[in-house]
């Protein structure tokens, strides 16, 4: 998935917000999209973290997330797309050969 013919543009990759995919195994909601940072964040169905206040103190628990970089330093699509798998169908930005 991770050949020239992805296209990685901002508008598509908005369009993943709310997607359900399986990364490693388990089941996650793709929740937002830090362009900026080339990041996409997932949120997992199971599994929670303690989230620190901003003193470093456990504050409360919250849904285990993946941080994912989706494009390199040249804007290539990174080897994330390899792992993801969407489980309401392909994504939108793929074409088909």
């Amino acid at each position: 998935m991770t050949d020239d013919r992805m296209q990685l543009d901002d508008e598509s990759l908005r369009k993943l917000i709310g997607r359900r995919v399986r990364y490693m195994n388990k089941a996650y909601e793709i929740i937002d999209l830090l362009l900026d940072d080339n990041l996409l964040i997932l949120s997992a169905d199971e599994g929670v973290d303690v989230q620190e206040d901003s003193y470093g103190r456990a504050h409360r628990m919250v849904p285990h997330q993946q941080n994912l970089r989706f494009r390199d330093a040249d804007k290539k699509p990174s080897h994330i797309w390899d792992d993801l798998i969407f489980l309401d169908g392909p994504m939108e930005t793929e074409t088909n050969a």
